[in-house]
Formats: structure tokens, sequence, C-alpha cells
């Protein structure tokens, strides 16, 4: 792979970054001894921050930071510790810890199974599998689906409008989801797996199926409340709550199936599906 050596703190002449990019970029050129100008398919192992600029790729690459400015749909295998900044449908794969940044467009791929990953959706669709321990992936305006199976890791759901995803079918956990309790966050949709899971949840409009663990189901006090509707609550698992307290509770009907209905007082709405009683009061 051949490229062009561009001087530190200085930004490529053919970079041309929208929505606030380029100053991103530039903040990483100072950090990095040099920047190179990266095209066509093959390997990489140049040090500092790569601009990777060829679309329909396949590359290795080992670098400290990856900025994909192509069209997109690359395929990228990361040989070492990286951050990435992804194009529309590129996928990108790394055994090591990654720091992805999913694109503005199009949908962003990623397996990353090397403990302490990252990764933050964009406007585009983010959706891939974190199987190394201690990640934290959070989702972005667009549409995202996280798979994590690595123990105490962290998902947390974007602003919206997307849809955040999370499966942790395949997890023995424990694991932590969460919403934004300051109320811009985006439903919402989590399968817990078999470990003692967390869900705090507030803002915004989530839906959770337990899992087999003992889960804690916590509520921090919004600022503008939420709704959370969970199916298979179980006797192992328990409610915490912060700032927040129980002003009604009814037997009411969700899907044809009769369900708890808790309301709190920051206006958030708890429902527990097919739990035919009161839990808190008579």
């Amino acid at each position: 792979m051949s490229g062009t050596t561009v001087s530190g703190s200085s930004v490529p002449n053919n970079w041309s970054g929208t929505s606030g990019a380029t100053p991103v970029f530039a903040s990483l050129f100072t950090t990095a001894p040099f920047v190179t100008v990266v095209s066509g398919n093959g390997n990489s192992t140049i040090p500092g921050a790569v601009e990777f600029t060829s679309a329909n790729s396949t590359a290795t690459v080992s670098a400290s930071a990856v900025a994909d400015v192509s069209g997109g749909s690359n395929n990228l295998t990361l040989a070492n510790p990286s951050t990435v900044f992804g194009a529309p449908n590129d996928t990108i794969s790394a055994a090591g810890a990654a720091t992805l940044f999913g694109s503005h467009t199009g949908t962003t791929s990623f397996a990353f199974t090397g403990d302490n990953s990252s990764v933050t959706g964009g406007d585009g669709t983010t959706i891939g599998t974190s199987s190394g321990a201690n990640s934290t992936l959070v989702g972005g305006t667009g549409n995202n689906f996280f798979s994590v199976t690595g123990a105490n890791s962290v998902a947390v759901a974007g602003p919206g409008p997307g849809v955040t995803g999370i499966s942790e079918l395949g997890s023995t956990g424990p694991e932590e989801i969460a919403t934004n309790p300051n109320g811009t966050s985006g439903p919402l949709v989590a399968f817990l797996g078999s470990g003692a899971d967390t869900v705090l949840a507030s803002g915004g409009a989530s839906t959770i199926v337990g899992g087999t663990g003992p889960d804690v189901f916590g509520f921090i006090k919004s600022s503008s409340g939420g709704s959370e509707v969970i199916l298979n609550f179980t006797k192992n698992d328990t409610f915490a709550f912060k700032g927040v307290t129980i002003t009604s509770e009814d037997v009411g009907s969700f899907g044809g199936l009769l369900s708890d209905e808790i309301k709190l007082s920051d206006g958030t709405s708890v429902t527990l599906v097919g739990v035919d009683h009161k839990l808190f009061s008579s």
C-alpha cells in the first residue's frame, strides 16, 4: 500500500471535512508524528494517523488512528489498538482494543473481540458484535444494533430518533444497560442474558426482555420522565430507585395480558407485562 506523508499538525489539502470533522481530524494530527494518505488494497504498517482514501477496498491497517474519507464500503482489519472514523458501509474488524465512530450515512458494521473497546454510533446505522470484556457501546442518532457478550460491558441508548437495539442473549454477564435521565434518549430495545445484569432507565422509551439471571432495574429521576416495558420479570429480579417515588400502581392490560402498571414521581411509567398483581401496594 503506497501513500504520501504529510507533516504533522497540518490538514492534507484533499481533506474537506463537514459537520465539524476538520477540527477533530486536526486534533489527531497534533498528537501523531505524521499522517499518511493511504489508498488501494493491501497492508499498511504506518504509525500515527492514517487517512484512508480508497473506496471498495480490503486492507489491514496498523495505525493508531484511521479516518476513512473515501466513498466507503471498505473492509478494514485493525492490526493493533486504534481509533477509527468510519465511512458509509464500512466493515471494521479488530482483535485488540478498538474505538469506532460510526458514519453519518449508510451502515457501519463492526466485529471487535478485544477488551476495552468502544463504539459510538453516528447518524447512519451502526451494527456489530463486541465479545471483549469492559466494552462501551453508545448509540447514535441513527439506528444501532449491538450484540454484547463480553463481561462488565456498558451499552447506552442513543439520543434518537433512531432505535438502539441491544442483545445480551449470548452473555453470562454481568452487563449494564442505560438510557439517559436527561431525556435525550431514543427508543431502546434490549434482551438480557444469563448474568446479573443492571438496567438504568428513566428518560426515553425502552422495552426490556429480562434474562435468566437476577437482574436489577434501576430508576433515576429524569428531567422529562419516560416509559419502560419489562417482559419476563421474575421473583429473582429487583427494583432500585434514586430521587423518585412510586405515586400510583394499578393492574391493567398490555397486549391482552394482565400487567402491573407503576407510575413514578418524575412522570416515568413502568409496565411489568404478565405480572397480574401489584408488587408494591395492596
